[in-house]
């Protein structure tokens, strides 16, 4: 079996590329409203392009007793859900503003309770196409910008990186912190991303910084891209 994941070497945020996110998707949704709703998604829960596009903002949001998750890990009274990679279903917990928010631009978005992010006109292929067609058109791109839409996730995914361990994140610049506390951070970020591994949170933050300030080994990588990268389980 393999896990694909891999040390990214740069910050993939919008805000790293000098992006201001909140300004281009407001600008995306007076041309293309599900597009912004979607992007709007993505900013706040971390979620990748296709899971965007597929999100039920109404089916896709249950409350906590009806999650399956340990009440011990409750971290708020509702939860949205998401089938991720490989059929994984991960729980985000609508705990901030900010995803109660999205959530409700969403739901105003939708035509019906039972309807999916996406333009019900278009299937799923055609509607990331959409996405990306927009996002070329606001200039989004890797050769104007720096930037994709994938990059909403990295900025969600090392804020949370810093807002655990109280450090940038490696990519970001932050220097090493204690190995318990960077653990406890990675876990958290992988499992935001909904991967089980501590190590899969390399991907988005960087590889863990030793005291003495280089990279942690990283023999197995194998590749950088938005997908991850293949290493030995």
């Amino acid at each position: 079996e393999y896990q694909r994941h891999e040390a990214a070497r740069r910050d993939k945020s919008w805000s790293a590329q000098g992006i201001d996110a909140k300004a281009v998707i407001a600008e995306v949704c007076k041309f293309d409203l599900r597009v912004g709703a979607s992007l709007r998604l993505m900013s706040a829960m971390g979620l990748r392009r296709k899971e965007s596009v597929q999100f039920r903002p109404f089916q896709h949001v249950m409350p906590f007793s009806e999650t399956g998750l340990p009440e011990d890990q409750q971290q708020a009274d509702r939860y949205a859900w998401v089938k991720g990679k490989g059929g994984r279903v991960r729980w985000i917990p609508l705990d901030s503003p900010v995803h109660l928010a999205a959530l409700e631009f969403a739901q105003g978005v939708v035509d019906s309770r039972d309807a999916h992010m996406g333009d019900p006109r278009r299937d799923l292929k055609r509607n990331l196409r959409r996405l990306d067609y927009v996002l070329e058109k606001f200039g989004i791109t890797l050769r104007e910008r720096g930037a994709t839409a994938h990059g909403l996730r990295h900025e969600v995914l090392n804020d949370a990186y810093e807002d655990i361990s109280g450090a940038p994140s490696p990519v970001r610049g932050g220097g090493p912190v204690s190995p318990e506390l960077d653990r406890a951070a990675r876990l958290a970020v992988s499992l935001m991303a909904g991967h089980a591994r501590a190590r899969a949170a390399d991907a988005y933050i960087g590889a863990i910084i030793k005291p003495r300030g280089r990279p942690g080994d990283s023999t197995e990588q194998k590749r950088d891209d938005d997908s991850g990268t293949a290493v030995p389980a």
